[in-house]
């Protein structure tokens, strides 16, 4: 049988990728309202590819960690 502390981190972890997948929409609609297409392109390669890389490993970190805490049972 599941443990409390199990739901709590799962709730816990879904809340943080629901947080991290807003934070992509962020940076998407950031670059997007750039006024110029030099600094839309200035954007995407200094803010958007390095804080899209680092969201996506985050989340892949954080399901990985919720398919391991399932795994045990």
């Amino acid at each position: 049988m599941a443990s409390v502390s199990q739901f709590v981190l799962t709730l816990l972890g879904v809340l943080f990728c629901v947080g991290d997948v807003a934070a992509l929409g962020f940076l998407l609609t950031w670059q997007e309202r750039a006024p110029s297409p030099d600094l839309r392109r200035l954007r995407l390669l200094r803010g958007v590819l390095p804080g899209t890389v680092l969201l996506l490993s985050l989340l892949l970190l954080a399901f990985t960690q919720l398919m391991l805490l399932w795994s045990s049972h």
